[in-house]
């Protein structure tokens, strides 16, 4: 069996991706607010029609 199919070789493999998932998923998390935020306030906010103020 080659080293790289070893169990022990495929948990530290695993192990390491989860990591670099994790890292990469609080990095997108922390960035994501601002954007979006910025998006949300461009946006003009429609007024609704009233039924009062129907004639």
């Amino acid at each position: 069996m080659t080293r790289v199919n070893q169990p022990d070789s495929l948990l530290t493999e695993l192990r390491d991706i989860k990591r670099r998932l994790r890292a990469l998923e609080t990095r997108s998390a922390a960035l994501a607010p601002a954007p979006a935020a910025a998006s949300a306030a461009d946006v003009p906010e429609t007024e609704e029609p009233r039924a009062d103020k129907a004639e």
